[in-house]
């Protein structure tokens, strides 16, 4: 099983590890479990990463920059600091109008 890119109980700063690339989404696993996964964003301008009604609720919360999430049709414009539960079996998508950096954690339904 694979636990993450990053070392446990050790200090790290998300907002300087994570590094923009040009015309992609950089994704770092923090941590992954059975049932639980930490991930870390870097949105270029324009990318867009879609689900279409995942199993599983997602907690996303913006590091740097500003995103906008569309969940069922309604979009919501988010900024540094800004935090949202998306819920399972819910059509939704995070798009970058902007270049953003988020953290994501996704729980597994039961």
């Amino acid at each position: 099983m694979e636990t993450g890119e990053f070392e446990e109980s050790k200090t790290f700063n998300l907002e300087a590890l994570l590094e923009y690339s040009t015309n992609a989404i950089v994704i770092k696993n923090i941590s992954v479990r059975n049932n639980c996964v930490i991930q870390a964003f870097a949105f270029d301008f324009g990318k867009v990463l879609s689900h279409d009604e995942s199993p599983f609720t997602r907690f996303i919360h913006v590091i740097e920059g500003k995103a906008e999430v569309v969940i069922n049709g309604n979009s919501t414009f988010m900024g540094s600091g800004d935090s949202l539960l998306i819920p399972a079996y819910t059509p939704s998508s995070i798009e970058a109008n902007h270049k953003f950096k988020m953290l994501c954690v996704t729980v597994k339904s039961t």
